[in-house]
């Protein structure tokens, strides 16, 4: 109860300059504070402890899901022409590979182009890896490295469900070209087609070009979105309908 008194002579100074009051435990307005307070106790620091929980559950579980990539990029005489980096996220697997799903850009050739890619997981262990199917009018590129039966390593699902503008999300990837580094932001907008089709989100997540391919993920730590740019303070990320719509071209024989 004298942390209650402390909390009320706190906002009755805060409200009112000089003038110190206390107001009676037997008034309605000391109840209403109260009330207030009490309200505060249950909720705020139940999600207070909610977000301890996620941050400790993403350093923990959900990076096992992210991936560097290193694309090097080739002359048809094999002249090595430019290294790229980016993020990626392991979105699937089988018995005998993961899945990594990360930007068409990354890995887009032009004539007579050939690459190689270096896949380098969360304690910068290194695969080899292959593209095995990309869509420029999705996006994206899909690429499998074979499992290290000494390396487990971690799938991450799509969400069912659309993030609601305002909803907090974080995005796990190489920006700032650091493995696994973590960013929290808002959903700010989004992008849709003609059709009404949210196609992407406008986030305010700090990020850069090296974050392109990282994973945006809810607080149920499932994706959300891949990042493909970042303008004027806004990191963009394709929304669940083009990874879904990615996912089943992906998998098809």
């Amino acid at each position: 109860m004298k942390k209650m008194l402390m909390l009320i002579l706190l906002l009755a100074t805060l409200l009112n300059g000089c003038a110190i009051f206390v107001i009676e435990e037997d008034t309605e307005e000391f109840k209403i504070l109260a009330s207030q307070y009490q309200n505060y106790i249950a909720n705020d620091i139940n999600i207070f402890d909610r977000f301890q929980t996620f941050i400790n559950v993403v350093t923990l579980e959900t990076t096992i899901s992210s991936v560097m990539i290193e694309v090097k990029v080739y002359s048809p005489l094999g002249v090595l022409l430019e290294t790229r980096y980016g993020s990626g996220v392991i979105f699937e697997e089988d018995s005998s590979n993961y899945h990594v799903l990360t930007t068409f850009d990354l890995t887009k050739l032009s004539s007579g182009q050939t690459m190689s890619i270096e896949i380098s997981d969360y304690l910068g262990r290194t695969y080899r890896g292959f593209l095995r199917k990309s869509s420029e009018d999705l996006g994206l590129s899909g690429i499998r490295f074979v499992k290290n039966r000494n390396r487990v390593l971690q799938t991450l699902d799509i969400s069912d469900s659309l993030p609601l503008i305002g909803e907090p999300i974080m995005l796990i990837g190489y920006q700032g070209e650091i493995i696994n580094a973590l960013t929290m932001g808002l959903i700010t907008g989004y992008i849709k087609t003609d059709e009404n089709i949210v196609q992407a989100v406008e986030t305010n997540v700090l990020s850069d070009a090296f974050g392109n391919g990282g994973v945006m993920i809810n607080m149920n730590h499932e994706i959300i979105g891949i990042q493909f740019d970042v303008d004027n303070g806004s990191t963009y990320a394709y929304s669940i309908y083009i990874l879904r719509t990615f996912k089943v071209f992906y998998l098809e024989p």
